[in-house]
This record gives C-alpha cells, sequence and structure tokens, in this order.
C-alpha cells in the first residue's frame, strides 16, 4: 500500500520537523532512513532517545487514546488528505423479503487516509488504491459551502436517516 505525504522531504532532509515540549522532543524527518521508513525519533529532556515507527504509533493511539482525541488531532489542520474506502456492510432485515435475512452491501465512500489506515490494519476497510488521493482544503470546503442548496441537504439528511438499522 502507497501512502501520499504532503511534506516537502527535500526540506526535511536539511532540519527535521520538531515538537518541542517542556520534558522530550518528537522529531520527524530527520535523515533520508527517518522518512523512508516513517520514523520518529522521541528524545527526552536528559537527552535518552528512541525511535518508532508511524505504523507502532497509530497502533498504540488506536488501542489506548480516545477517539475524540484522535479525531481533533486529525481534523483540526488546514488540509484533510482522503482516501476512497470500501466496507462490506451486513443488514438484518426486519420487514419485506424476510424477516431475519442478512444481506451484505459494499459501500464505498471517501475517508482521512489516517483513519483509512487504521481501519484497514484492522480489516474492517480496505483503501481503493486505483481512486487517487485528494487534498480537502478550508478553501475548497468553503467554495463548495457556497454552492450547497438547501434541496441538496435535505436529501443528504433523509438518505443517512434510512441506514438507522445498520449494523457493522
Amino acid at each position: 500500500m502507497q501512502v501520499h505525504y504532503t511534506i516537502n522531504q527535500k526540506k526535511m532532509a536539511n532540519k527535521p520537523i520538531e515538537l518541542k515540549k517542556k520534558d522530550y522532543t518528537i522529531q520527524v524527518g530527520y535523515s533520508k532512513d527517518a522518512i523512508k521508513n516513517k520514523m520518529m525519533k522521541f528524545i527526552s529532556k536528559s537527552g535518552d532517545e528512541f525511535e518508532i515507527s508511524a505504523e507502532e504509533m497509530s497502533s498504540i493511539l488506536v488501542s489506548q487514546v480516545n477517539s475524540n482525541t484522535l479525531e481533533a488531532t486529525f481534523v483540526e489542520s488546514d488540509r484533510i488528505n482522503v482516501v476512497e474506502v470500501g466496507r462490506q456492510l451486513e443488514c438484518v432485515l426486519e420487514e419485506d423479503m424476510k424477516k431475519g435475512q442478512k444481506i451484505r452491501m459494499n459501500y464505498t465512500h471517501p475517508y482521512p487516509v489516517e483513519f483509512a489506515l487504521i481501519e484497514e490494519a484492522y480489516k474492517i476497510a480496505k483503501i481503493d488504491e486505483s481512486i487517487p488521493r485528494i487534498t480537502i482544503t478550508k478553501e475548497y470546503l468553503d467554495d463548495v459551502r457556497a454552492k450547497i442548496k438547501p434541496e441538496m441537504r435535505e436529501y443528504s439528511e433523509s438518505f443517512y436517516k434510512s441506514f438507522k438499522n445498520i449494523k457493522k
């Protein structure tokens, strides 16, 4: 699977990107190998350091961090990288056809790449690599919001209300 990053790798090869806190510093892009292998380095106040891959960090975050915290981390940004993911939904019918009968539907939709990678690792979703990744910016969202008509909003609301009984 190929993941696209919007970070200028030439800039990163010269100087790492750092997040400095009182008791530690986190670095990314500190070497060509770190960029290639998507590694990050944690450095303590005393100078001790260790490296961890972005994949390992994602795994830790998924298992230990509140989802509201994760959402804010990925969404409070000037851009969101989005891929198309597919998932299979299983529905249990309550009427029409035969009560209790299960049907499966394939469902595809755009999704932030960070969440898509996590869900693909858990085998809940599959990234469609044939669809190019897009970057959503605030300017793009403002432009689209300006074009939304009330009947479009009403259609979307009624469409998603119809999904009230869907189970994963």
